[in-house]
C-alpha cells in the first residue's frame, strides 16, 4: 500500500511542478526554460500564444502555472491568461510586462520583464507553494 501511495504522490507532484512559458522572444524562452528545468520543473515553452492556448486546452490539468508575456503578436498575455483560467480556474498565471503599471485581473501575478533568474525562480517557487498549500492539485 505504501508503494502505491508513494507512486501516486510522485505522480501528482510531477504535475504540480509543470509550467508553461509563453513569450514571443525565443532567447528569453530558452533562458527561462533552462533555468526552471535546472530547478526541477517540467517546462513546456511556446513562442506562439495560440499554440500555447490550444495545448493547455487539450491538457487542462497538466500544469499548475503559466508564465506569459503581456505583449505578443496575435494574442496578448492578459487575454491568454483570461482564456486559460476559463479552461482551468485553478491554474496560477504570471503576466510578465515591461511596464510596471500594468492593470489587470486580481487573479494574475505581475512580474516586471527582464527579471533576474533568481527572482523568476523565487516567484515560481512561491506560486507553486501557494498551489500546493491551497490544495489546487491534490
Amino acid at each position: 500500500m505504501k508503494l502505491k501511495y508513494d507512486f501516486l504522490l510522485n505522480y501528482l507532484l510531477m504535475f504540480t511542478k509543470s509550467i508553461v512559458i509563453v513569450d514571443d522572444d525565443p532567447d528569453l524562452i530558452n533562458l527561462y526554460s533552462e533555468a526552471l528545468k535546472m530547478s526541477g520543473y517540467d517546462v513546456a515553452s511556446f513562442t506562439d500564444p495560440c499554440l500555447a492556448y490550444q495545448h493547455i486546452k487539450e491538457n487542462p490539468n497538466q500544469y499548475s502555472l503559466v508564465i506569459t508575456d503581456d505583449k505578443m503578436h496575435d494574442m496578448n498575455g492578459l487575454f491568454l491568461g483570461t482564456k486559460i483560467l476559463e479552461i482551468n480556474p485553478k491554474l496560477n498565471v504570471i503576466i510578465m510586462s515591461e511596464f510596471g503599471d500594468l492593470k489587470c485581473n486580481y487573479k494574475f501575478n505581475l512580474l516586471k520583464k527582464r527579471v533576474s533568474i533568481f527572482k523568476l525562480i523565487s516567484v515560481v517557487n512561491e506560486s507553486i507553494s501557494k498551489s500546493i498549500s491551497h490544495g489546487n492539485k491534490f
